[in-house]
């Protein structure tokens, strides 16, 4: 690793300090674009630990999927702790309400994984999902007549992408559409108190939303036990009847965090799909000519940003990771970003290009026994929302020089607001 410049001006001011020490993703630079120093990291000291989180950051592409294919090495109960502890008064708020979410999937080990994994993925048939294309579809075009029938500039985050995945998982959930505005904060409160930083007051007011989502959720739950419909929770509760090893509560629990992961990623995931390609005048003209195939720009987008920047694994055992000593017990970060970006997987990383022969090896979506469970429903909401805009809005356009604002957190790359004019 080069410590000092070989140019004159930059050896006058001392040595230069290593990426690793200037890692730091609440940082507003890091937060802003976290590729330069990602990119310098992973070519640098591509495993390192960082203090600012507690946890070895690992970044290039084959170790990332080692990692996440090793159920052996590497646990994931770990993945939705926390990452800044909560202080008493909200802890207290989480114990005395009876909150209880066991592991089942995203942090949870095999064998009792694959168990959960093979329950709740039963449902989630392709025709199951093909069925929620016409909703879709429909809801798009709703959507985009009100932003044809609004002012100029628009927020493309708040009239498409932010609403749009939640009522697709609503549907299918069997979930009330008026309930998507409460639904959605609830489920950005819980990215900060997971994966942010928030204050002890912050973690008291996120705490109680956090009650009140749990609540919601097992509410659903019974109501749905008492009116079956065709819907998948319902589909989950008539095979309960068959699998007494899966109980009510877990069911509910399940439907706790559908109901934040089935629509938050996807939002996060067509706002910045949209962000690239607008960047991109030739290809948006593609696309909306029906020159461009689409399947592939979607997969790009999710390689080139991907809406899961990191996530996280706990090491069972001492391990060696990049000639890197590993501790047990040590909690590692999986850098999917800067995977995602290793030259040594995906030539000239940094350039979007739609149609990169193993664009599919990207790790957007996981790896393994955990890979997503709604990455389907999630591209096929994708592809509607990018062939009916681009159908019915070609001359859409990003507002020059404009700021992008994402919520600071280690995992989540969520774009909060897209300026554009037609």
């Amino acid at each position: 690793m080069r410590l000092l410049s070989t140019d004159a001006s930059s050896q006058a001011q001392g040595p230069i300090t290593p990426a690793s020490e200037r890692f730091n993703p609440f940082d507003p630079d890091y937060v802003r674009d976290p590729y330069p120093i990602l990119n310098e990291l992973r070519e640098s000291e591509p495993v390192f630990f960082s203090p600012e989180i507690g946890s070895w950051v690992v970044t290039r592409f084959e170790t990332v999927k080692a990692i996440l294919r090793d159920t052996q090495r590497f646990s994931a109960l770990i993945a939705s702790d926390p990452l800044t502890p909560l202080c008493p008064h909200a802890r207290n708020i989480i114990t005395e309400s009876g909150f209880d979410v066991p592991p089942m999937l995203v942090n949870n080990d095999p064998p009792s994984h694959t168990k959960y994994r093979a329950f709740f993925g039963a449902p989630l048939t392709r025709e199951r999902l093909q069925s929620l294309k016409p909703f879709t579809e429909s809801t798009v075009d709703a959507y985009i007549d009100r932003m044809l029938a609004g002012s100029q500039p628009a927020d493309l985050v708040v009239g498409l992408t932010w609403d749009v995945p939640a009522l697709v998982l609503f549907q299918l959930l069997g979930v009330p559409a008026e309930d998507v505005a409460r639904v959605k904060e609830w489920a950005s409160s819980r990215v900060v108190m997971t994966w942010g930083r928030p204050t002890e007051a912050e973690q008291v007011e996120l705490s109680t939303g956090t009650v009140a989502y749990y609540r919601y959720a097992l509410d659903l739950v019974r109501k749905k036990a008492e009116a079956p419909q065709d819907d998948y929770i319902s589909d989950l509760l008539r095979a309960h009847k068959d699998d007494s090893e899966v109980t009510m509560h877990e069911i509910g629990a399940t439907a706790f965090n559908l109901l934040f992961a089935g629509h938050e990623t996807t939002s996060s995931a067509t706002a910045n799909m949209f962000k690239a390609v607008l960047a991109d005048r030739k290809l948006w003209k593609a696309i909306c000519a029906g020159e461009q195939p689409l399947a592939p720009v979607i997969e790009e987008s999710l390689r080139i940003d991907p809406p899961v920047q990191a996530w996280r694994r706990q090491a069972k055992e001492d391990v060696v990771l990049d000639g890197v000593t590993i501790p047990a017990g040590s909690r590692i970060l999986m850098e999917f970003a800067a995977a995602n970006h290793d030259p040594q997987q995906f030539p000239e990383p940094d350039v979007f290009t739609p149609g990169r022969r193993n664009v599919l090896q990207q790790v957007a979506f996981g790896a393994g026994t955990h890979f997503c469970l709604g990455a389907p429903l999630a591209r096929l909401e994708m592809e509607v929302m990018l062939r009916r805009v681009a159908a019915r809005m070609p001359e859409l356009a990003l507002v020059p020089e404009q700021s992008f604002p994402y919520t600071p957190n280690t995992s989540f790359r969520a774009l909060r607001r897209l300026l554009v004019t037609w």
